[in-house]
């Protein structure tokens, strides 16, 4: 992944999101027994990921009623689908009898828009409630609407369905803080998958983060990268030593593939200024990556699958009436696909890295600025546990990563 600070703006946004600047002196990263030990992973789950909106897929993989998809985050399985009137719903993949899964594949279309259990076959229908429970014998205290599927809150945004396991969340906009507002022109609810891969990476959710967070690794991980955004080829110092003389992309370039050109046009509403910013990479910490450029937006939905792995589903989303197809599409995938492979290629050797009994933690330089920042927010986040009352943040512009703010 790419991003946060591998951006060079280096004035404040119109929405107050900070400056970019160096750090003044090293500063420690986190312990490294946060990135595989078991308790701490369970803690974790709780604080970032229970109890925040995670983006779990896009609108178009449930487009109607009775289609479903069960996504996973941690140890929790959620089936999201669409009810007769097409509006989202999502509950735990549990059965209120004894607690089977009730789908067992990643997709599919309820039939007769009923939710049957595979176990022993009781029935909900679209709104979760409980309908049906076959050969069961009668007791005079059982009541059908006590046992309702438990219900997730789920939310669209952008295209991309959100979900959150709190009970009582804070409302997504407010989650969003100021991303919907930034990127509106950009119409990311009207573009379509054109590409997706899914990649099983064996490293801790942050690693990926923090390799996000900062392009000090870009000249030695990213030649095809730093030959398009020649920006990065001076390691995330690019914009932070005053005026500069070199140029912030390659000559001519006008997308990021592979050699700069486009074969689609821009979006429709995007500002001139927007048109020639090639790239803006954004995050909404915990799992959602975004890379946007001028003419296609290369999405990161980030899973933890366990304490020291992750699963990504890696998507190109283009508007629908310039989808790109065949060598075009492939044209547009080239350059991300290489990228976000090297990226995971190193962070499996960090996490390999990171076992040796002598390592304590890692140390950011002044380029890796946002990965500091990052590992405030994990902290602040920890202290504050699990609840709606830590989950109200603002993302910063091009730094990605955005301050904890006090509640």
């Amino acid at each position: 992944m790419e991003g946060a600070v591998r951006g060079v703006a280096t004035k404040k946004a119109a929405s107050g999101s900070a400056r970019r600047e160096p750090l003044k002196r090293l500063q420690a990263g986190l312990p490294a027994a946060w990135f595989h030990d078991p308790a701490h992973y369970r803690r974790e789950l709780e604080a970032f990921w229970y109890g925040r909106w995670i983006a779990a897929c896009r609108e178009e993989e449930v487009p109607g009623p009775g289609d479903w998809r069960v996504v996973r985050v941690g140890t929790q399985a959620i089936l999201i689908f669409r009810n007769e009137r097409k509006e989202l719903r999502a509950f735990h993949n549990t059965c209120r009898h004894r607690g089977s899964i009730l789908c067992a594949e990643e997709s599919g279309k309820f039939a007769r828009e009923r939710i049957v259990c595979p176990y022993h076959s009781w029935t909900y229908d679209l709104e979760g409630r409980l309908v049906a429970t076959p050969r069961r014998m009668p007791t005079p205290d059982f009541d059908p609407k006590k046992f309702s599927l438990f219900e997730i809150a789920v939310e669209p945004w952008g295209g991309f369905v959100f979900i959150c396991l709190e009970r009582k969340p804070v409302p997504l906009k407010t989650a969003l803080g100021g991303l919907a507002a930034r990127f509106k022109r950009y119409d990311l609810h009207r573009l379509r998958i054109g590409k997706r891969i899914v990649a099983d990476v064996k490293a801790n959710w942050k690693l990926l983060a923090e390799n996000f967070s900062e392009c000090f690794h870009c000249p030695p991980v990213h030649p095809e990268l730093c030959r398009i955004v020649t920006a990065y080829r001076e390691a995330g110092a690019w914009g932070l030593r005053g005026a500069e003389s070199t140029p912030e992309y390659q000559a001519g370039a006008r997308t990021l593939t592979l050699d700069g050109s486009s074969r689609i046009p821009p979006f429709q509403k995007l500002t001139r200024k927007e048109r020639e910013t090639l790239y803006v990479p954004w995050m909404l910490p915990p799992n959602l990556f975004l890379n946007l450029q001028p003419d296609y937006v290369n999405a990161h939905m980030m899973f933890p699958t366990g304490p020291e792995s992750v699963r990504i589903v890696y998507d190109w989303l283009f508007e629908p009436e310039h989808l790109p197809k065949g060598a075009d599409l492939e044209h547009y995938v080239a350059l991300w696909e290489a990228t976000n492979k090297q990226d995971a290629r190193n962070c499996e050797w960090q996490q390999q890295g990171i076992q040796s009994r002598e390592f304590k933690h890692g140390h950011f330089v002044p380029q890796e600025f946002d990965c500091h920042r990052f590992a405030q927010w994990v902290r602040a986040g920890l202290r504050a546990g699990r609840g709606p009352r830590q989950a109200a943040f603002q993302p910063t512009l091009r730094n990605r990563v955005p301050r904890p703010q006090s509640t």
